[in-house]
């Protein structure tokens, strides 16, 4: 840089410097543009869910305790009747243990209405870890359309 740039004075010639003054001012109009729009995406309120049953078939009670992973109200997972370990990792080791897990690679999912949805996508990552490919969610076998 010549002598007369860095002391602010100039001759009159081309200045090699970027000025971003203006590119401060677009920014600092576009950052202001987002935080007042942002909130008026979100949601207002929370969106209630209601469950859809089906119809579906009876599964034999051999079934049930071998290829069944059933989620109570409390969150706590079952594998037929014998509880599992509530941590995904855990919970993988042991029903990766399972043998008609492994040979049939498919198992059922039933999660009471009042679980939190994060307990049954901790069993699907699980069931996933474990190695098994097909999984189904088990329905109200009586379910009747229209009630």
């Amino acid at each position: 840089m010549s002598k007369y740039i860095e002391d602010g004075l100039n001759d009159g010639g081309p200045v090699a410097a970027i000025n971003v003054t203006s590119l401060v001012d677009v920014m600092f109009c576009l950052l202001i543009m987002f935080m007042v729009s942002t909130p008026l995406m979100t949601p207002k309120e929370d969106v209630d869910l209601v469950v859809p049953k089906a119809k579906a078939n009876v599964i034999e009670e051999a079934e049930f305790e071998l290829s069944v992973i059933s989620v109570d109200a409390k969150g706590q997972v079952f594998m037929g009747s014998t509880p599992l370990s509530p941590e995904p990792d855990k919970m993988a080791s042991e029903l990766s243990a399972n043998e008609k897990l492994k040979t049939d690679g498919r198992a059922f999912i039933q999660g009471d209405i009042n679980v939190p949805y994060e307990k049954v996508l901790d069993v699907l990552v699980a069931l996933r870890k474990a190695g098994v490919e097909k999984i189904g969610f088990i329905t109200d076998p009586n379910f009747k359309k229209g009630t």
